[in-house]
């Protein structure tokens, strides 16, 4: 089988984390190009990562270079249009979260995704990990029964990232755009990922920016929005989505709280027959009458390198990702809705095509 000639766009601290080296180190890739608008960074990034070929822009890259796929690791605000221009090119495109900033722009991608022969994946990382799989596989078999309520969270004490995150024009909101959606995609994918009804929410801005040690933040390599920087989005987010099924999920997503510092992805699931926890790692049921707390361990994995796999698999094989653009639509559909009702502090009514 031929190699899979890979390029990745943005080359930042997502890029360097979770996709350059784990496509350098995958035996079915040939990571073959980087490109960023800031060039001496995309040059060094392809030293570093086995001599890629190294450009100051997409376009420039899909002119030049005949790619099977594409990374899209850049700012928030410009996913989609650079996913349109891979599927343009007939390229496949795994798109890093959100996949994009309103409804309407996500729906254009979803269609163009759904229109083309390409594969189109969203980077929602912590699907992929052993233990999140297993609550999924568990609910999904049944055993739970049915869903009707669940919680997420992800809560910062003093953890607002430096750099274009903080710039609504950038990244399109605070936290819940930034980690709120990891939780609130983990949430509703294991729920069974059922259709959204209603959503109350509320976006707070209280606290940050703050006096700290900045040495402890996490910090972008781009640098965009560092000097003078604007911080125009929410600290804090909170939402309550309920659901045609009529089940309901509520989340919580802050960089910035006077609170325990609480950074783990927390997810728990109550059913009519069971239960379930993400953090602790736990079942709940009821055995004959009496209620029964298992905790579970399962091998631990590294869940980008599981993204970076499944996507080449899909990829190679032609089969649809686990998070693909339909979904990935809805979550973006579902984050624009809390944006709205904090806006409006009323309730928005979704509906199909919204």
């Amino acid at each position: 089988m031929k190699k899979i000639k890979v390029g990745v766009i943005g080359i930042g601290s997502i890029a360097h984390m979770f996709h350059l080296g784990n496509y350098r180190d995958h035996p079915d890739v040939e990571l073959t190009a980087v490109a960023d608008i800031d060039f001496k960074r995309a040059q060094q990034a392809a030293a570093d990562f086995g001599g890629a070929n190294a450009y100051a822009s997409a376009e420039e890259m899909f002119a030049t270079e005949r790619l099977d796929a594409v990374s899209i690791c850049t700012f928030n605000e410009s996913h989609v249009q650079l996913a349109l221009t891979a599927l343009s090119q007939g390229v496949d495109v795994l798109v890093e979260k959100p996949m994009a900033l309103h409804a309407e722009e996500a729906q254009l991608l979803r269609s163009a995704a759904e229109a083309s022969n390409n594969v189109v994946m969203v980077g929602m990382s912590h699907r992929y990990r052993s233990d999140s799989q297993v609550i999924q596989q568990t609910v999904q078999s049944g055993e739970l029964g049915d869903i009707y309520f669940a919680k997420t969270k992800i809560l910062r004490r003093r953890g607002v990232p430096i750099g274009w995150f903080t710039s609504k024009t950038y990244s399109g909101g605070g936290p819940m755009m930034d980690i709120g959606v990891h939780v609130l995609d983990l949430a509703w994918w294991m729920m069974g990922m059922p259709e959204p009804d209603k959503v109350m929410g509320k976006l707070f801005h209280k606290i940050a920016p703050y006096k700290a040690d900045q040495s402890q933040a996490y910090v972008a390599h781009s640098r965009e929005n560092k000097e003078a920087a604007v911080y125009d989005v929410e600290d804090l987010g909170t939402a309550y989505i309920t659901f045609k099924n009529g089940a309901v999920l509520t989340v919580e997503a802050g960089w910035a709280v006077n609170g325990s510092q609480d950074d783990a992805v927390k997810v728990e699931l109550f059913g009519t027959k069971g239960g379930a926890s993400l953090e602790p790692f736990s079942l709940f049921r009821d055995m004959e009458g009496i209620p029964v707390e298992h905790h579970l361990q399962v091998p631990s994995n590294d869940l980008y390198k599981q993204e970076i796999d499944h996507f080449i698999h899909c990829v190679q094989h032609r089969t649809e990702p686990i998070s693909d653009a339909r979904q990935g639509a809805e979550v973006v559909k579902m984050l624009e809705a809390i944006r709205i009702s904090s806006e409006t502090n009323d309730v928005v009514k979704l509906w199909r095509g919204y």
